[in-house]
C-alpha cells in the first residue's frame, strides 16, 4: 500500500531526531486501522510517525480519528513529556598554528556554536552543552585524550537562534612524526557537542570523527558519561578509558 493512501495523503518530514512515544491501534474517521507511533498531542493536532521501516512523522488533526481513537490519543498524550523542537547545530573550529622552532609546533583551539530552532511556535527549553576537545598523539593515533570540555547553558525562542563562542585549549606537538627524537604531543583531533536537559539527559550529539559518532550511537550512556569527564582522560574510539 503507498504511503499516500495511508498517510491520507499528508505532508511528512524524516524521522531522525524524534521523540520515541508509545505504538497504538487507531482508526481513522473512516474506520481504517491504522498502527501509529504518538510523539504529541498539540491542541486539537496529533504528530506521530509512521512504524515499519520508513519513518516519517505527520501532523493530522483529532476529527480525522474515530470517537474511540480519539480518547485513546489523548490520554496517551498526558503521559507524554513536552515536545521539544527541531534544532539546526552547526560548530565552526578555530584552529590556529605556530611554529615554535624547527618542528614543534604550539596549537591554539576554540569553536563557535550556533543553534537555530526550527520550529515556528515552540520554544526550545533551558537546556546545557558541552563542547568536548579530543587530541591525538602521532605516535598512538588509535588514542582520543580529552584536551578540553566546556560547557554552556542556552534556550532559545521560535524561529530564533542561539550563538555563543566556547573556549577550547591551547597546546604544543611536535610535528616530525617519524624522527627517531620526536618527543610527541597532543594536537587537536576532533570534538564532539552534547545537548543535555537540566536533568542531564543526552538531547542531541554532533562530531567530526567517525568511530566516535558510531560509539555514541550505539550507547548514548557515553555522551553522558563524556560530559563529566576530566581533561587528560585518554579513551580508545568507543570511548572507553585505556
Amino acid at each position: 500500500m503507498k504511503a499516500k493512501s495511508f498517510l491520507f495523503a499528508l505532508p511528512f518530514l524524516l524521522a531522525s531526531s524524534l521523540i520515541a512515544g508509545p505504538v497504538l491501534e487507531v482508526r481513522n474517521a473512516e474506520g481504517k486501522a491504522l498502527q501509529i507511533q504518538l510523539i504529541a498531542v498539540e491542541g486539537e493536532n496529533v504528530v506521530f510517525s509512521t512504524t515499519g521501516k520508513d519513518v516519517k512523522e505527520h501532523t493530522l488533526a483529532l476529527a480525522k480519528f474515530d470517537g474511540a481513537s480519539q480518547e485513546k490519543l489523548r490520554e496517551a498524550g498526558k503521559a507524554l513529556p513536552p515536545r521539544l523542537p527541531k534544532l539546526d547545530i552547526d560548530v565552526s573550529i578555530s584552529n590556529r598554528r605556530d611554529k615554535k622552532g624547527y618542528f614543534m609546533v604550539e596549537q591554539v583551539v576554540s569553536s563557535k556554536v550556533k543553534l537555530r530552532n526550527l520550529s515556528t511556535q515552540i520554544p526550545y527549553p533551558a537546556a546545557k552543552g558541552y563542547v568536548v576537545y579530543f587530541g591525538q598523539d602521532r605516535r598512538n593515533p588509535g588514542m582520543f585524550k580529552v584536551m578540553g570540555n566546556k560547557s554552556f547553558d542556552f534556550s532559545i525562542e521560535p524561529n530564533k537562534a542561539f550563538e555563543t563562542d566556547v573556549l577550547g585549549f591551547k597546546t604544543s606537538y611536535d610535528s616530525d612524526n617519524k624522527g627517531a627524537g620526536n618527543i610527541g604531543g597532543y594536537q587537536y583531533e576532533c570534538y564532539v557537542l552534547v545537548l543535555t536537559n537540566a536533568e542531564g539527559k543526552v538531547l542531541a550529539t554532533k562530531t567530526t570523527d567517525g568511530s566516535l559518532r558510531t560509539a555514541i550511537d550505539k550507547d548514548v550512556s557515553k555522551a553522558e558519561r563524556l560530559v563529566k569527564m576530566n581533561v587528560d582522560q585518554v579513551l580508545n574510539k568507543e570511548l572507553e578509558a585505556n
